[in-house]
């Protein structure tokens, strides 16, 4: 696939130095060219194949974890050259790597997007197959605008390929951004199957199309409209899984009820393995692994008694001596803590120094707890959409529109009543402020590690009151940093060397060079 990619992306860079002029227009017969691709049902799916190979950057969704790091969830010191740690510590510029990377690698997945897109139409085959990979396509482009949006706000909307030297597009605001993200992800999902043969799973369905939409509702504040389609998911036959600890630590449980879209990672040894179980995992000497994200003392406290009380609620029976006995399921399920074992090794056998956690909790999502795979080469699907999301954001969108109606209570008591899980419901008589912040705090706990509370926190527009002036501590309440969090930070600064090609483009509010 990489030299398919390679010739087809690189076509123009044939060698010169042949002396007939005829010989620069000759269309090799042995290669893969801009010439003789685009032309079979094998050739189609190749290219959109390529799109969807995009899903698996560091910088769109092969290291999104990082981005609990950057809340008051998780703790980054070690960044393993990622470039999070500066923008995890508030010292985020027009300069720094992770926003100048992100940038990049989401308009490579466009222009792969527009070129399939472009190309699509033209090719000789099954009608019914070519509609439906457009639709794909379009989700994915569609899906990549909408990380675009989410991180930067206004970026230039561009949906055809431009030519070598043509002139660059300006921003396009966030609100038509989104128009066009809910209308692409309509038409897809008007277009999608709601499911695929075994041979095809990993690719879009009607569901993941609509999901993307649902957040493009909620990001545009369209609260009836996000929870209208959350309802319209919710009947094509979803459910919860009934085993939260190990839908994200074992192989068996992927691909579940549950589970709406994800990236698909090979088995070991392919070249296609997933790197989080490097990043995530224990620096000890029974792993390779680098713990550059740990889960934090903040997110910890945050678990309720399994009684649904806060640990400080007098009433909650919380025990300082034995602080994990009795919590939310999920705390266990997510996070390595004391007491606990890891690939059945105890956490004090761990090597806990400054180089494995500096908070005293590792992070259990998206770790395999089996052995056999090398480090950084990990078979385990990273989830991009779940069903609990649909809930939780059918029942925000829901309070958001109407108040607290049953519709709400009954979305969010399913996500904590999942088998397994078993907390109790959420107590009747909840004004419409008290339960926008239980719902907040539910997607804190649900979706904990998993990279999505940093999108939350800066649509709800409460990032700056979380983050800036943090103290992060370890477990020994020592402190080991001060986060500065200002407004500015809400978006990422357009990269500078973008800005640089692109005399069209402007720079965020409050960055300077």
């Amino acid at each position: 696939m990489n030299k398919i990619l390679t010739a087809i992306y690189a076509c123009s860079l044939l060698t010169l130095g042949a002396c007939k002029k005829d010989f620069l227009v000759t269309t090799p017969s042995d290669k893969v060219s801009g010439n003789n691709f685009w032309q079979t049902d094998k050739d189609a799916n190749s290219g959109v194949n390529a799109v969807y190979n995009d899903l698996q950057n560091n910088d769109i969704f092969g290291l999104y974890v990082y981005n609990d790091g950057l809340t008051p969830s998780a703790y980054i010191w070690d960044d393993g050259g990622t470039g999070f740690g500066p923008i995890a510590k508030g010292n985020m510029n027009p300069f720094t790597t992770a926003p100048a990377n992100k940038f990049k690698a989401l308009y490579n997945g466009i222009y792969r997007a527009n070129l399939a897109l472009e190309k699509l139409p033209g090719v000789k085959m099954d009608p019914a197959i070519n509609h439906r990979l457009i639709a794909e396509v379009s989700f994915l482009r569609a899906l990549f605008y909408y990380q675009l949006t989410d991180f930067f706000g206004d970026v230039p909307l561009i949906t055809k390929i431009i030519p070598l030297n043509g002139a660059l597009p300006g921003k396009e605001t966030r609100a038509n951004l989104l128009a066009f993200i809910i209308k692409e992800a309509s038409a897809a999902a008007d277009s999608l199957p709601k499911s695929y043969s075994a041979a095809m799973t990993g690719h879009a369905t009607q569901g993941a199309a609509l999901t993307l939409k649902a957040k493009a509702q909620l990001l545009a504040k369209q609260y009836p409209e996000a929870a209208a389609t959350c309802q319209t998911i919710s009947g094509l036959g979803y459910d919860l899984y009934t085993d939260y600890r190990n839908m994200f630590i074992s192989t068996s449980a992927e691909n579940n009820v549950e589970v709406i879209f994800d990236i698909q990672y090979l088995a070991p040894g392919l070249g296609q393995g997933s790197l989080l179980d490097k990043r995530l995992s224990t620096r000890s000497s029974f792993s390779s692994g680098w713990s550059n994200v740990y889960a934090s003392v903040n997110l910890v406290k945050n678990y309720e008694m399994k009684n649904g009380k806060a640990i400080t609620d007098p009433a909650s029976g919380y025990d300082a001596a034995n602080p994990y006995n009795g919590r939310d399921p999920r705390l266990d399920y997510t996070v390595v803590r004391p007491g606990a074992t890891w690939k059945g090794i105890p956490y004090e056998k761990l090597r806990l120094d400054n180089f494995a956690t500096f908070t005293g909790y590792l992070t259990r999502k998206y770790v395999l707890e089996v052995d056999g795979f090398g480090a950084g080469d990990s078979p385990l699907n990273f989830i991009i959409f779940r069903y609990a999301d649909v809930l939780l954001m059918l029942a925000e969108a829901e309070n958001e529109a109407a108040g607290p109606d049953g519709t709400v209570y009954a979305a969010i008591n399913k996500v904590r009543a999942r088998k397994g899980v078993d907390m109790p419901p959420i107590p009747a008589g909840k004004s419409k402020d008290e339960m926008r912040d239980i719902i907040r705090h539910e997607r804190m706990i649900e979706f904990a590690m998993e990279g999505t509370y940093y999108s939350d926190i800066r649509r709800w527009g409460i990032a700056t009151q979380l983050m800036n002036g943090l103290i992060v501590t370890n477990i020994a309440g020592q402190q080991i940093d001060k986060i500065n969090f200002v407004d500015a930070f809400n978006l990422w600064p357009i990269p500078q060397a973008e800005i640089d090609l692109n005399s069209n483009l402007v720079q965020n509010p409050n960055y300077v060079k």
